[in-house]
C-alpha cells in the first residue's frame, strides 16, 4: 500500500493517526523457517542485502506471518539516512563485513501466522503487530500519533524526512495508492544562486538542470547541487536565455570538487548572478541538497542577499 501526497489533515478531523516518514527502501520481511525474508517493492527478493536481518525475527511474531516496513540505516547523529544506504541497496550482497548494520521499521502487518489481516483497520493492525513483535536491535516498531501537527514540528525539527497520516478505520490495500495514507514531506525552502547549467549532448538546446551553490563567509560558492525539476518549458527557456548572456569559462564553484558530466552531458559555467528558491528535503551525507526543485526564480535577490545556513 502507497500513500498519496498531499497536506496534513484537519487538526478538528479525529479519523487520523500520524506516523514518521521513514527514510529508507521499502521491504515486506516474511517469518520463514524462524528467519526473515525481505522482499523489495519491485518483488525480488532482497534478503541477501541485508544478512545482518535475517537472523532477527522476533521471537513472538508466527512463522508465516508477515510484516510491511523500511529497512534504515542511521548516521552518526541517529538520524535515517538514505544515502547511507544507498550502496547497499545496489549491491546484490554486502562486503564480507558490514562496518554500519541497518535496522528494519516495521509500521504495519499483513498477516499474522496464517491469518491475512489486511481487512482489518488499521487500528486493529497495529495492535496486533504491537502484540506480534518484540522489539529487538534490528527490528522495531515505531510509534504512532494523534498530534499531526506536533509531530510535523518533531520531525522537522529533528530533520527528518516527513510525517504519514492514516486513517484509524482504513483496511491495507495492496498495490493502491490510497488517499486513506497521505505522505507530508519536511520540504524546506532555501534562496542559492545559479552557478552554471547543465544540458545533454543531443539536446543542447534544452534545459536540464541548475547548477547552484551557496556563498560562503570567506565570499565562495559552495556546490549544492543539480536541481532539474520545478521550472515549465516556458520558464526553462528564459531562464536559458539570460543564462547564455552570463555565460563564465571557469567554474564559480571554489574550493569543492566540480560535478563530472555523465557521457551525455554537457556542462556550462556561469557568473553567479542570478538567485533561485529551491525547496528540498534537507542535505544528503555528502552535502548536496536532497529531492531539491525550483519553487521560484528570485530576481529581487542578487549573490549578497544569499546568506550562508539560510533555509539550509
Amino acid at each position: 500500500m502507497l500513500a498519496s501526497p498531499g497536506e496534513l489533515p484537519d487538526q478538528a478531523d479525529h479519523s487520523w493517526s500520524y506516523e514518521v516518514k521513514w527514510d529508507g527502501m521499502r521491504v515486506l520481511a516474511t517469518r520463514s523457517r524462524g528467519r526473515l525474508r525481505l522482499t523489495a517493492r519491485s518483488g525480488s527478493d532482497a534478503t541477501s542485502r541485508f544478512p545482518e536481518l535475517v537472523e532477527a525475527a522476533p521471537e513472538r511474531l508466527p512463522e508465516g506471518s508477515i510484516l510491511d516496513g523500511e529497512v534504515v540505516m542511521l548516521d552518526g547523529a541517529g538520524k535515517p539516512s538514505f544515502a547511507l544506504l544507498a550502496p547497499r541497496i545496489q549491491r546484490a550482497r554486502p562486503a564480507s563485513t558490514v562496518v554500519r548494520p541497518v535496522a528494519y521499521v516495521a509500521f504495519d502487518l499483513l498477516r499474522l501466522g496464517s491469518d491475512d489481516v489486511v481487512d482489518r483497520t488499521y487500528d486493529d493492525r497495529r495492535r496486533l503487530l504491537r502484540e506480534a513483535v518484540d522489539d529487538n536491535p534490528r527490528v522495531t516498531v515505531p510509534g504512532s500519533f494523534e498530534d499531526g501537527v506536533a509531530l510535523v514540528a518533531s520531525t522537522l525539527s529533528e530533520g527528518l524526512e516527513g510525517v504519514v497520516a492514516k486513517r484509524h478505520r482504513s483496511v491495507y490495500r495492496p498495490g493502491v495508492r490510497s488517499p486513506d495514507w497521505i505522505k507530508v514531506p519536511n520540504r524546506r525552502t532555501r534562496s542559492v544562486v545559479i552557478g552554471g547549467w547543465k544540458s545533454r549532448a543531443d539536446s543542447p538546446a534544452r534545459l536540464a538542470s541548475l547548477l547552484v551553490g551557496t556563498p560562503t563567509d570567506d565570499g565562495l560558492l559552495r556546490y549544492d547541487g543539480a536541481v532539474g525539476s520545478g521550472l515549465s518549458d516556458s520558464e526553462s527557456r528564459t531562464v536559458l536565455d539570460v543564462l547564455r548572456d552570463i555565460t563564465s569559462a571557469t567554474t564559480p564553484f571554489h574550493g569543492y570538487p566540480a560535478p563530472e558530466p555523465a557521457r551525455r552531458d554537457v556542462l556550462t559555467w556561469v557568473e553567479p548572478l542570478l538567485v533561485v528558491d529551491v525547496e528540498h528535503l534537507g542535505r544528503s551525507a555528502n552535502g548536496l541538497l536532497r529531492q531539491p526543485t525550483v519553487a521560484r526564480l528570485r530576481p529581487d535577490l542578487s549573490y549578497r542577499d544569499v546568506v550562508e545556513g539560510e533555509g539550509a
